[in-house]
């Protein structure tokens, strides 16, 4: 039995741990512009027009996706008179901490096959894979709803997985209340709460749980109520950024999303050890399955984080952040490759040799974020020629994706979003009120609503990309033909083909490539690491076909959460009349003021209009 000496190292390790984790995450902090999308609602909320985006004559909208995260900071300013921005890093910075503190404590408690626990170099490794990882640290802040979020999942999934003592009606209600916990902040923790359910009520059906136990699913009643409200109050189930952003299903840019979180967070040795424990516990299939009957609430964990996965993967297509959607499979990650270890029965050395890997693999994260440092917006630099020669192909191949993902507006690199939003702010740094009594009404009509909205504190909004509007967030995407973009890359092809060989040579492809990329705010930089990620060319050419494939990459037909427009006689109809310029806002006067009426038959025939197709 450990004595006093060991536990009190044990516990000065983790309070060195979570010091590093409060550290490095204030000094990674950061704001998103999206942000400023919630906290425009508190502010609305904090003066008494409700949580909506623009206040009475209009409709109420949904365009936040933390309810949970909204009613904290909402609180927090009535409560304490402290505004959303600085509370938000506050609170973030707490929550993820809880979320390392319940990684710490699921680790400290696994056990090996043979029964005995861990030597405590293992979870100290296991925890310090997660408190140096960059994502990880980089999603306790952002002023988004990100890290309460994942602390209530990654407890959910904890609580889940212990189930040794799911007969008791605390482990129920723990269970329930993390995920009400999730589903209140984020639509995705609907999930949890369906798998909740399902499970306490399969366990109540074999007697597993006795009837008056179910009381602990009492906290999925905050959900109940507020899925009711939600169509009470917005009309709708799903919150409106839903309608907004989701629109066909998108597996080619989510696999490539998820393909690059696997090798920057070498989440693909969680992978391998995984098949490795799979294939060893089949071997006895008939045990196995019986096993997994047994301890059902841990098989609904792991179910609900692969179909979430799948979900951002195969349907939406990742997110227009990086890795905010996956970074809670970090802890979870680390976790997993822990007790799968336990159950392959590999030694203290080698699961210490396991982590030490996974750290080092890790690394790709620093490597990608050292690499992008100090570089100006919308710029990019590839990663492959910052490492040695042996690895480069892999390297090239990771850029190319990353180049992929970049124009069509998805894994924006969160260095990038803070560049964003210190530029849209410079010269808006205090919120300023634009309505006068004459004209009650200003509008501005904008594509980038985060920080300006927060700005324009009581002027009307137009979200031009429809996250914070209804009839816009359910505009029809507007179809791409393909066809005329590889006609344009075959003619190119023949441009670029000087010597008229029928293939392009390696300056030939430069050049063409470079050409194609002029226009593009990322430039010649992304042109290149297209030409430097290409597979090698049979014969020293690149023929026409591949060169179409190849140039693919530049060409976007689609972007993530940009695909939707308002319609210009929607906008038009609401007559703005506030443009935002580098210095103060210029409010133009109207002939004639826009009044309450006008806005609400405008809304109705729109809205009308809009459902009706």
């Amino acid at each position: 039995m450990p004595g006093p000496g060991h536990k009190t190292l044990r516990a000065a390790a983790l309070l060195v741990l979570g010091c590093t984790v409060l550290w490095l995450g204030w000094r990674m902090a950061f704001f998103c512009d999206d942000a400023f999308i919630t906290f425009r609602y508190v502010a609305n909320a904090y003066e008494g027009h409700g949580l909506v985006w623009n206040p009475a004559p209009f409709r109420p909208v949904e365009g936040y996706t933390g309810f949970l995260w909204a009613l904290l900071l909402w609180g927090t300013w009535s409560l304490l008179g402290v505004e959303p921005p600085a509370a938000a890093h506050v609170w973030s910075l707490g929550f993820g901490l809880v979320q390392f503190a319940v990684v710490a404590a699921a680790l400290f408690a696994l056990r090996r096959r043979d029964g005995t626990r861990w030597h405590d170099a293992v979870p100290l490794l296991a925890l310090a894979v997660v408190a140096t990882n960059r994502s990880f640290l980089q999603w306790l802040t952002s002023g988004l709803e990100t890290a309460l979020f994942h602390a209530a999942v990654v407890a959910w999934v904890v609580l889940g997985w212990r189930d040794r003592a799911r007969g008791s009606r605390r482990w129920l209600f723990g269970l329930a209340a993390t995920a009400a916990v999730a589903a209140l902040t984020r639509p995705d923790g609907l999930l949890l709460v369906a798998a909740t359910a399902a499970v306490a009520v399969v366990e109540a059906l074999r007697r597993r749980l006795r009837v008056h136990e179910l009381v602990g699913l009492a906290p999925l009643s905050c959900v109940v109520v507020h899925v009711g409200w939600r169509r009470w109050f917005y009309g709708e189930w799903l919150p409106n950024t839903y309608y907004a952003k989701v629109s066909t299903p998108w597996p080619e840019a989510g696999v490539r999303y998820l393909a690059c979180f696997l090798f920057e967070h070498g989440t693909w040795l969680v992978a391998a050890i995984a098949v490795l424990w799979l294939a060893a516990e089949l071997r006895a299939p008939r045990a196995f399955l019986a096993r997994l009957w047994d301890r059902l609430p841990a098989v609904a964990v792991v179910a609900v984080v692969l179909a979430q996965v799948g979900y951002y993967t195969l349907v939406v297509g990742g997110d227009h952040f990086e890795y905010r959607v996956f970074a809670h499979l970090v802890p979870l990650g680390v976790l997993a490759l822990v007790a799968m270890a336990g159950r392959l029965g590999l030694s203290v050395r080698a699961v210490v040799l396991w982590l030490a890997t996974l750290w080092a693999a890790s690394g790709v994260g620093w490597l990608q974020a050292w690499t992008i440092q100090d570089m100006t917006p919308f710029g990019f630099r590839a990663v492959a020629d910052c490492v040695p020669a042996p690895v480069q192909p892999l390297f090239r191949w990771y850029d190319r994706q990353q180049v992929w993902l970049r124009v069509r507006l998805i894994c924006v690199r969160c260095d990038e979003q803070a560049h964003f939003l210190a530029e849209v702010a410079r010269g808006h740094e205090q919120p300023v009120r634009l309505a006068t009594a004459d004209d009650p009404f200003p509008v501005c009509a904008l594509s980038s609503v985060g920080w300006l909205g927060w700005y324009l504190r009581d002027t009307i909004v137009v979200d031009e990309l429809g996250l914070c509007d209804w009839v816009v967030a359910r505009t029809p995407v507007a179809p791409v033909d393909p066809e005329p973009v590889r006609r344009f890359l075959a003619g190119l092809f023949d441009t670029a083909d000087l010597d008229r060989s029928g293939g392009l040579d390696a300056r030939e492809l430069r050049d063409a490539v470079v050409t194609l990329s002029s226009g593009h705010p990322l430039g010649a930089d992304m042109g290149a690491a297209v030409v430097a990620g290409a597979p090698p060319m049979p014969g020293g050419q690149l023929d026409r076909a591949g060169f179409v494939s190849l140039a693919d990459t530049l060409i976007v037909t689609r972007k993530m959460a940009h695909e939707r427009h308002a319609p210009f006689e929607y906008t038009a109809g609401l007559r703005p009349n506030v443009t935002v310029g580098p210095g103060a806002p210029v409010v133009t006067r109207r002939e004639r003021p826009l009044t309450a009426d006008e806005i609400r038959r405008h809304e109705d025939e729109w809205w009308r209009r809009t459902a009706a197709r």
